[in-house]
């Protein structure tokens, strides 16, 4: 990739991921997955700049957990990670802000939001 900013989008619905990545990719590099085996993977490979991080992944682990774990490493803490979910609950953005979610983005969201929240984001962690 050409060295833009890298955002990783972990979603287990190929729609969402390839809209996405269609929306995103005009400014940053994106990257999609959606499994937790895969999710690992590419954590290895790339050093991503902020994540996307559905909350249902229908896996061995949930978004929130995945989170949760890249929130408690030295690593990853300072990533900022967006929770997408289409459950707009209170309990789900507790359990979002516990884990140590950045944001809270409920299905579906309004593209030009999304994109000036993760610039926001960007601008102020590099």
């Amino acid at each position: 990739m050409d060295g833009r900013l890298k955002i990783l989008v972990v979603d287990d619905e190929e729609l969402a991921q390839d809209f996405l990545h269609f929306f995103l990719s005009k400014k940053f590099d994106v990257y999609t997955v959606g499994s937790v085996n895969s999710f690992y993977k590419i954590l290895n490979e790339v050093d991503f700049d902020l994540i996307i991080m559905d909350v249902s992944l229908r896996d061995t682990k949930d978004g929130i957990q995945l989170t949760k774990e890249l929130k408690q490493s030295e690593k990853y803490k300072g990533i900022p990670i967006y929770i997408l979910t289409a459950l707009n609950t209170t309990k789900e953005r507790e359990n979002a802000q516990n884990a140590g979610a950045n944001d809270f983005l409920v299905k579906p969201f309004e593209s030009r939001y999304l994109m000036k929240l993760i610039e926001s984001s960007l601008i102020t962690s590099t």
